[in-house]
């Protein structure tokens, strides 16, 4: 079979939202056009589409008197609330499966409605839907205070507040702890806040993604993203299509079918961000004090740091960045406040730590972006990261792929579309760098995909605090730039007032 072809509904039931009534394809009482499935590493839960068109008499009402048939949007009823039982076998990969009706986090839930068309005989409905997780994230709101490491108190929140298993979370420890309190915020939205205030073993690379996929809930690094494992198949890209008889193997099953290119680095934008240099000021409002720490890619620092990983190689920076004055070869300038004990004046986290370099980790993980379209495949999974060989432009394309655009790329979002015909899945591909040479920290472990189940990790390295360039006491002035944030599964910018 080829990878091109449908996909089977091996089973899909829409289960009204008391549970009483039901509806399944297996007795033809609907038709699925289409079924859109997506993750994104941005994104703190799964979310989808699927349309149908059903006939008038699809569904038997529980309220009809006289036991009558009808639509499915009025008699079983379908409404905001239901649920889908779906597994969807695909040629390649394990089936994607939300169908285990004892196991909340097994089913998708309907979050939205809309009909499409509607006519005496047959009716077709939009229905838009997400995990449990979703929902559970509106209904909760987290009032404890928690302390330690942010790692165990992402876990505790995710267990207490979201009703999450261990074996369905993955969680990258993280060496640095935060006193906090939950500020009756939503549970995703105090996690993605953690996201920047978190430093792994690796202190070089702060920052954290919060995510769910089809096999849990992931709190992983930056660090932890770009040193896992490639998938265990190569995509390759070329521009003259092979049919699958003259192959005869299944490597038209791993080729990229389009590559765009959506954003290729933007210099201005990451010279503001303060990617290769930045001034940043701390006040310390026990002392009264200031903290100055200028960091610049010509120390050696942020992401000339040599454990600073990445996924191709390390390139240098435009000479010209650094020409102007003495002393003002910064880019940028942020500031922040010393979270301190009221009595000991000890700071909780310092923003030494991760202000920087944490910004500076997103935007250039972030710098170039791509969008790909593959043959279904649904055992990708949004983090996973991609081997791409790319097909060289040059005459002699027998001497191998390009060597600048192959290499390794990780998957920020993917969407898995299933047709009665056809079956394809869509990606955003990111990176940092170019080529197939993998720039790997000295100190990073080697570790498999994300998967459902926690893995062991390395025991965290404590951080070491920078040091201080020098104490100002003066009034204190905001920095005249802004703040890349990740809040709510997405980046923003927040303006100094």
């Amino acid at each position: 079979m080829a990878a091109s072809q449908s996909s089977v509904y091996e089973k899909f039931i829409i289960l009204s939202a008391d549970g009483q009534n039901r509806a399944d394809i297996a007795n033809a009482e609907f038709r699925v056009t289409s079924f859109d499935y997506y993750e994104n590493i941005l994104s703190p839960f799964i979310t989808g589409t699927v349309v149908i068109s059903s006939t008038s008499g699809a569904a038997k009402s529980k309220e009809d008197r006289q036991n009558r048939s009808g639509s499915l949007h009025s008699s079983l009823p379908l409404r905001a609330g239901c649920q889908l039982l779906v597994k969807i076998k695909n040629e390649i990969g394990e089936p994607l499966d939300f169908s285990v009706e004892d196991d909340e986090y097994k089913k998708l839930y309907v979050t939205d409605v809309n009909v499409l068309d509607k006519n005496s005989t047959s009716e077709t409905l939009q229905i838009r839907f997400s995990s449990r997780t979703a929902w559970l994230n509106e209904t909760n709101k987290v009032v404890r205070s928690y302390s330690g490491k942010i790692s165990e108190s992402v876990k505790k929140i995710l267990k207490d507040e979201l009703s999450f298993e261990d074996s369905k979370i993955n969680i990258d420890p993280s060496s640095n702890s935060y006193t906090f309190l939950g500020m009756n915020k939503r549970p995703l939205d105090l996690i993605a806040m953690l996201c920047i205030r978190s430093v792994p073993s690796n202190v070089v690379n702060p920052g954290y993604f919060c995510y769910e996929t089809k096999s849990g809930f992931n709190y992983l690094s930056a660090d932890t993203l770009i040193n896992q494992d490639p998938f265990e198949r190569i995509y390759k890209y070329s521009g003259q299509p092979i049919a699958t008889a003259e192959t005869k193997d299944d490597s038209n099953n791993y080729k990229i079918a389009s590559f765009n290119t959506t954003r290729h680095q933007d210099l201005l934008s990451q010279i503001r961000s303060g990617v290769f240099a930045s001034k940043n000021v701390f006040f310390n409002p026990s002392t009264y004090g200031f903290t100055e720490i200028d960091i610049t890619v010509e120390d050696k620092k942020l992401a000339k740091d040599p454990k600073f990983s990445t996924l191709g190689k390390k390139e240098d920076p435009p000479p010209f960045l650094f020409g102007g004055k003495k002393g003002k070869r910064y880019h940028r300038i942020q500031a922040a406040i010393f979270d301190v004990g009221k009595d000991s004046g000890d700071v909780n986290n310092s923003p030494e730590l991760y202000y920087a370099a944490g910004s500076t980790r997103y935007n250039i993980l972030f710098s170039q972006v791509y969008s790909a379209t593959v043959p279904c495949n649904t055992d990708l999974e949004a983090g996973h990261i991609l081997k791409l060989e790319i097909e060289s432009n040059s005459q002699d394309k027998e001497q191998g792929p390009d060597e600048s655009q192959s290499g390794n790329y990780i998957i920020q979002a993917l969407h898995h579309h299933f047709e009665p015909n056809k079956s394809t899945t869509s990606l955003n591909l990111i990176r940092d760098s170019y080529g197939l040479h993998f720039t790997k920290s000295p100190s990073a472990p080697a570790v498999s995909p994300p998967k459902s189940s926690a893995k062991p990790s390395p025991k965290p390295v404590p951080p070491s605090k920078p040091k201080p360039k020098s104490a100002v006491v003066k009034k204190p002035q905001p920095g005249p730039d802004s703040l890349t944030e990740i809040v709510g599964g997405k980046m923003h910018d927040v303006d100094w007032d």
